[in-house]
């Protein structure tokens, strides 16, 4: 179930950022497709606490994805 939630483009996108440039109607098209599964997961399943899993999940991972970008952010200002 999570491995597939990383399959997501969305979360292909993030981890590759750092490797290249990644236009923001790619992760718009990426958030959508997101969007998608995650209601169709919502609505097939019906076990609340598998929901809350993979939302905190998805959750846990933005935030880890954040914390990256905000480092490498600051690791550039400083050198400027």
């Amino acid at each position: 179930m999570l491995e597939k939630m990383l399959k997501q483009r969305f979360f292909r996108l993030l981890s590759e950022y750092s490797q290249r440039k990644v236009s923001a109607s790619e992760f718009a098209e990426a958030i959508e497709e997101l969007a998608i599964h995650l209601a169709d997961f919502s609505i097939n399943e019906q076990d609340y606490s598998v929901l809350l899993r993979y939302f905190s999940f998805g959750l846990h991972r933005l935030k880890s994805y954040r914390m990256r970008f905000e480092q490498e952010k600051n690791t550039l200002l400083a050198f400027d």
